[in-house]
């Protein structure tokens, strides 16, 4: 008999969780959260700090570190057979769960609570060749160009086209409004080659993948799949952020359906779109033209990893 399905206070046992909580909350009058927090005690891997139940018990069960944080420390000072066993373990175990045919990127990786593609590169020597080991294809593999960061010049060089409908436009040295079929801006003339941006706000982001405009903007994605052509989905925040505002603002969403729906499109469309968090409406401006200027060459970097990585500088 599975222990989990076992009365820790009356050894009865059960035939399902369901049947033991439900048996547990009306004879015994213990709250689940309580049950498992004296029953089932956790402490986190380095710091031995009680892990707390924050959503439910399958994800209190699971949890080894009290954040990600300490996830990534214990990744870079422990053993390196111990942390290779357990970062394999819990990314095949999501392969395998959600049938996983793709990598996952950073972004991927900070929303399931993953360590980061640092802490894969240090343990297995390279994450393209992890991917490979454990059978998933890594699209996001190639380096960013040398100057991508350095090149400052680049909005005096293209003209960037504007979609008719976008809100709240980015303002640029040489842009000129367009109805695009989907995205906010691409490039022009000699420089355009498929590359698209599509602006999101923290707003825009939920409402986005929220109900029918998910749908709505999957539709979109297919439509770009068409054509041949590229979407960097840019939002002027931060997943840190988001959460904090989401936390503590008026409106409030239910942020892991939110995050949920970014990882599906994410491995649904890795070939036409990836996710890119600018740190806030300055960082918007800066990455776009240069998105737009690099186009097909910057397809297959993960983008958020060398943004990252610059931040850390």
């Amino acid at each position: 008999m599975d222990t989990l399905k076992k009365c820790k206070i009356c050894g009865k046992e059960f035939n399902s969780k369901r049947g033991l909580h439900l048996h547990v909350s009306k004879t015994h009058n213990i709250k689940i959260k309580e049950y498992y927090k004296k029953y089932y005690p956790k402490k986190s891997k380095l710091y031995k700090k009680t892990i707390p139940f924050k959503k439910s018990v399958e994800e209190y069960l699971k949890r080894d570190f009290i954040n990600r944080d300490e996830m990534i420390e214990w990744c870079r000072i422990t053993d390196n057979k111990e942390v290779s066993d357990y970062i394999k373990n819990i990314t095949k175990e999501r392969k395998l769960n959600k049938k996983l045919k793709y990598s996952l990127s950073e972004v991927e990786l900070e929303l399931c609570d993953f360590p980061d593609i640092n802490s894969y590169k240090n343990t297995f020597g390279s994450y393209h060749k992890f991917c490979e080991e454990i059978g998933m294809k890594n699209l996001l593999n190639k380096k960013i160009p040398e100057n991508f960061f350095k090149n400052d010049s680049i909005e005096d060089k293209m003209k960037i086209f504007v979609d008719t409908r976008e809100q709240k436009p980015i303002s640029f040295k040489n842009s000129e409004p367009m109805k695009l079929d989907f995205g906010d801006y691409t490039s022009s003339g000699e420089f355009y080659d498929y590359t698209f941006v599509d602006r999101k706000s923290e707003q825009d982001l939920k409402g986005t993948l929220s109900g029918d405009n998910y749908e709505r903007f999957k539709r979109e994605l297919e439509r770009a799949r068409e054509f041949n052509s590229y979407v960097f989905i840019v939002i002027e925040s931060t997943i840190e952020k988001i959460k904090k505002n989401n936390n503590f603002g008026p409106y409030k969403h239910k942020l892991p359906y939110i995050w949920h729906n970014l990882k599906s499109i994410s491995q649904e469309y890795k070939d036409v779109c990836q996710f890119v968090f600018a740190h806030n409406r300055g960082g918007l401006k800066k990455i776009i033209p240069k998105l737009l200027f690099y186009g097909k060459q910057v397809w297959n970097v993960d983008l958020q990893y060398y943004i990252n990585e610059r931040t850390k500088q």
